[in-house]
């Protein structure tokens, strides 16, 4: 212990600072984030109403409160290893009812429907049966309704952080690592299209995006936002080709 007390200050602060170096996020609201600059605008609208419900949301614990791997503290090892998840709090809580806002501002924004409605309906989008899709439909004046089932939204990254002193009588050595992946993110929503005319469900498909930014202090909140864009962007490719003047049959793909 009397090599302990020897060590410089510094060093020692450092290796009773450790467990609490973890990877820091900024709070970024989705509701905020603009997503719109990154929709691709279409000259001609399609000619149909869209009336979209709130989304569902089926991620996983872990991604709705998030993850910090815990530190370990010992007299002359100190580490942190482990992987990072975003939680709720980070994108200002309330995660499925953002995306579905700025889902729609999307669409408005990429000009695939001539008119694109937010809805809240009395009933959960997951108990919907063709009366209420029908009822929704008539309230807003749709020609379609979108649900949307969140599976994943979240952003991640990995950190290896370690020292080690070792104040012996015959050694007295001390180290330091410090590693991060680059941060990454994912998004799987399952899309369902009703028609608002007999309410059975004409089209589903599910849409996933990950994607890793190039610099380690990048926040993972924003990649987790960069692959929402990228969802929500396949989905008006898709929506753009679909055969509506067919859609007539359920579909469960």
């Amino acid at each position: 212990m009397k090599r302990l007390l020897r060590l410089p200050g510094s060093l020692i602060l450092l290796v009773l600072a450790l467990p609490g170096c973890a990877i820091q996020t900024p709070y970024l609201k989705i509701s905020e984030w603009p997503v719109t600059k990154r929709a691709m605008y279409y000259p001609a609208p399609l000619p149909y109403r869209i009336a979209v419900l709130p989304f569902i949301d089926e991620r996983p614990r872990q991604e709705r409160e998030g993850q910090k791997p815990s530190g370990m503290f010992l007299l002359v090892w100190n580490r942190r290893v482990g992987d990072y998840y975003t939680g709720d709090q980070v994108f200002g809580g309330e995660v499925a009812s953002q995306l579905t806002g700025q889902l729609v501002e999307y669409l408005r924004a990429a000009n695939v429907f001539p008119h694109v409605e937010r809805v809240v309906p009395q009933h959960r989008a997951d108990s919907l049966t063709p009366e209420r899709v029908q009822d929704v439909a008539q309230a807003s004046v749709a020609d379609y309704v979108l649900t949307g089932d969140v599976e994943h939204f979240f952003g991640s990254q990995h950190q290896h952080l370690s020292v080690f002193v070792l104040p012996l009588y015959f050694i007295n050595t001390w180290g330091w690592q410090d590693s991060k992946t680059l941060p990454w993110g994912q998004t799987t929503i399952r899309f369902t299209l009703y028609h608002g005319g007999h309410g059975d469900i004409v089209w589903r498909q599910r849409f996933e995006a990950q994607q890793t930014l190039p610099r380690q202090d990048d926040p993972m909140s924003l990649a987790a936002l960069e692959t929402f864009a990228t969802v929500a962007g396949q989905l008006a490719t898709e929506l753009r080709q679909l055969p509506y003047d067919s859609l007539t049959a359920p579909n469960t793909q």
